[in-house]
């Protein structure tokens, strides 16, 4: 069965870490994430922050955050590459 968040999550590396969280990309142009762990990067070009085993980093231009929760964060911007680092 087809399953979405999975689907992104093996385009990540270490995936086998990266299990307790969700990830959406719409068009490259919005990212939302529920299960976050903390925000530890903020720029107009670089986005990151910690999920339970790793970090995420969002690149790209003109980033800014849309809705920033106690779980859930809402990216909004040119997204140019979704990584874990």
């Amino acid at each position: 069965m087809f399953n979405f968040f999975n689907e992104v999550k093996s385009s990540l590396k270490k995936v086998e870490k990266l299990d307790n969280f969700h990830l959406i990309n719409i068009s490259n142009r919005m990212l939302y994430v529920e299960g976050h762990r903390g925000l530890l990067t903020l720029t107009k070009d670089i986005i990151s922050f910690k999920v339970r085993g790793g970090v995420v980093m969002v690149e790209g231009s003109g980033l800014y955050l849309l809705e920033l929760t106690e779980n859930t964060i809402k990216i909004s911007g040119d997204i140019k590459k979704v990584e874990s680092v």
